[in-house]
């Protein structure tokens, strides 16, 4: 695996950053890549070296937040994960590393259109994962519904977790996550 240059990853970094902090002043269709570039102090082409459009910059946003907090709460997850009745530790791992990050993850939740975008991907990592422990043939549900239904429902309940700072433990949520998309998933295939 290749090493990222020091500097490409501090660019990235700060336009990460810069996205977020826009984020929690404007709608997300408000901001255009000049304020972007405008509150990082750099240049259009910088930012092109390194984001195709704003959507690429908010979707690798999106994915260095689960990679910073290890946050794979469902898709990579086996199907004997899935459908154990113990909660997988990895998913009670992420809600710990969810709780560290809260100031980090608030702002993205406060805007609607990052919620939708979060959502369609997550959407899509769940059924790349259905997809390679299920067969959708035996499904009851299609697994584009499921995926969708099961990352909406997880983003729901970590927004409001976030949104109300309810007393509940990340083991409680993991906890409760799990039964929550093991019932789903587990009557999608029953007969």
């Amino acid at each position: 695996m290749r090493k990222t240059d020091r500097r490409v990853q501090r660019t990235q970094e700060l336009l990460q950053k810069t996205l977020i902090e826009l984020i929690q002043e404007h709608e997300y269709d408000e901001i255009t890549i000049q304020d972007i570039v405008d509150r990082a102090n750099l240049g259009r082409t910088t930012f092109y070296l390194h984001y195709n459009s704003k959507d690429d910059l908010f979707t690798n946003c999106h994915k260095a937040m689960i990679n910073a907090f290890d946050s794979r709460i469902l898709y990579s997850l086996s199907r004997k994960e899935l459908l154990s009745p113990e909660t997988p530790h990895g998913m009670t791992a992420a809600y710990k590393h969810l709780q560290d990050g809260r100031t980090h993850l608030y702002p993205i939740f406060q805007n609607r259109e990052s919620l939708r975008k979060m959502r369609d991907w997550n959407a899509q990592y769940i059924e790349t994962m259905l997809r390679t422990d299920f067969i959708e043939s035996d499904s009851l549900i299609p697994f584009d519904v499921l995926a969708n239904y099961l990352a909406g429902a997880q983003l729901t309940l970590l927004q409001w977790w976030l949104e109300k700072r309810r007393p509940y433990t990340p083991e409680k949520l993991a906890e409760t996550l799990h039964l929550l998309q093991r019932a789903a998933i587990r009557d999608a295939f029953e007969s």
